[in-house]
């Protein structure tokens, strides 16, 4: 039996897209279930990270879990009670989803925590895989109506490229690795998309999707914190998306050969993703 937890979320679902019709026997923990389209088949158990009752009805056993969680101030503590929860369980493995540029020494949280809970799943003694994506080309459709309105991709990312990732291509990895996860114990993969782009060249690839052109507007991080404040995103949050470029140094927006090792194909690239999403930039 395979948990998905963040069974709505990006990754999840995509792992979920992949793992079903395979007819893996796949249980998804989710919150909601009445707002869940369970594909046929998938086990669902209703609950979080804080309900210790319900996590231990979702782990009850399982073989391997993709364990994820939502962004928050306190996700650090949510993960480790959900792992003191493995450990009772006895869960044999489990697959953390986590980052590119997850580091104690980060300026973003985000990075910071990661790396507190990826040091919480090593220490076992489930036998473990980290799975590390760079920056999701869904965080793209974001801009999508700006886009759309005023053809302005504005953004805190500077002049860096960075190999952006298809999340539904991290996803399929995922689901790669929790149908064997024995043959990736103790491996950390960092997931990236087959070639680092500029924002500049994001609104290039843009114009071409949409006939129309789109400029890309290098926003200085703390204006476009205060953007998102002022658009009621809270503090913490704000922070770390206008910052998020100096979690990336030369070293983590390289290409990684691992994606593609994983899936046995190349990762989408950009094009491909902008091709799949150009109802959502299109006036």
């Amino acid at each position: 039996m395979i948990l998905i937890t963040a069974a709505t979320g990006q990754v999840g679902s995509a792992a979920l897209n992949v793992l079903v019709p395979a007819g893996t026997e796949v249980r998804a923990l989710v919150r909601d279930p009445s707002a869940f389209a369970a594909p046929e088949g998938v086990q669902v158990v209703q609950g979080d990270f804080d309900d210790d009752t319900s996590m231990a009805k979702a782990l009850k056993g399982a073989a391997v879990m993709l364990l994820a969680g939502r962004d928050s101030p306190g996700s650090v503590s949510q993960h480790r009670r959900v792992l003191t929860q493995v450990r009772q369980a006895g869960v044999p493995h489990v697959v953390k989803l986590s980052a590119i540029g997850a580091s104690p020494e980060s300026p973003i949280a985000l990075m910071r925590e990661h790396q507190e809970v990826d040091e919480e799943v090593r220490k076992g003694p489930a036998g473990w895989t980290l799975l590390k994506p760079h920056l999701y080309m869904q965080n793209l459709l974001r801009a999508a109506n700006a886009v759309r309105r005023e053809g302005r991709l504005a953004a805190p990312m500077g002049a860096n490229r960075f190999p952006l990732v298809d999340a539904r291509d991290v996803g399929a990895a995922a689901a790669m690795v929790l149908r064997d996860p024995a043959a990736h114990t103790g491996k950390e993969y960092a997931l990236t998309g087959p070639v680092a782009v500029s924002y500049e060249e994001v609104a290039k690839a843009l114009t071409a999707v949409t006939d129309c052109a789109v400029t890309y507007e290098a926003v200085p991080p703390p204006e476009f914190a205060d953007r998102l404040r002022a658009a009621g995103m809270p503090e913490w949050r704000a922070y770390d998306l206008a910052h998020i470029a100096s979690a990336y140094g030369a070293s983590e927006n390289i290409v990684s050969p691992d994606l593609a090792m994983l899936l046995g194909r190349q990762p989408r690239s950009l094009s491909e993703f902008l091709e799949d999403h150009r109802d959502a930039y299109s006036s």
